[in-house]
């Protein structure tokens, strides 16, 4: 007996060629019609996360600036906030004008809705001072009054010999007021 292995000599060599171009005629048809045309939607696909991707980027940027804007805002802005939120008072008023001036009357002249968000009192103030200067630190410290007050044009001042009497309007825009 002979130990030499003759199974190679039974394979057809036709066979295995046909066999082989078979496979690579099925593998190119797989190729062309499976993989090929999918390769044009990939690729704009691909295009359009790229700029998809670079439009977020842009986006977060914005809102991150906005975000740190809107921080610097608040924190600056905060005594304006918190007067928003606070109610009018004529008691509270009438107590701050009087560090200002010696006589202070306030009368509300109408009442109306502003934008219906909250509501817009114009008052008649007439005081009497004794220096102007009074009257500007008292323009000067509605800036950092409790509520949203505005002075408001024209501003009527009249010099006597003992004293200056001044008449002039003042918006007050309140939100805690029931419409």
């Amino acid at each position: 007996m002979s130990n030499l292995d003759r199974s190679l000599d039974k394979i057809d060599i036709m066979k295995l060629l046909i066999f082989l171009m078979i496979f690579l005629v099925s593998t190119f048809v797989f190729v062309f019609l499976l993989i090929i045309p999918h390769i044009k939607e990939h690729r704009v696909l691909q295009a359009e996360h790229k700029r998809v991707l670079i439009h977020k980027t842009r986006v977060e940027n914005l809102f991150l600036e906005r975000e740190s804007e809107l921080s610097k805002l608040k924190t600056e802005n905060a005594h304006v906030v918190a007067a928003f939120k606070h109610p009018f008072s004529h008691e509270e008023f009438m107590a701050y004008a009087k560090k200002f001036f010696n006589e202070v009357s306030l009368v509300e002249i109408s009442k109306g809705d502003y934008k219906k968000e909250f509501v817009e009192y114009e008052l008649n103030v007439t005081s009497t001072l004794k220096t102007p200067t009074n009257f500007y630190n008292f323009l000067e410290g509605l800036n950092q009054y409790s509520s949203i007050v505005q002075a408001d044009f024209p501003i009527h001042l009249e010099a006597s010999k003992e004293s200056i009497t001044s008449i002039f309007k003042i918006k007050v825009y309140d939100t805690n007021v029931t419409h």
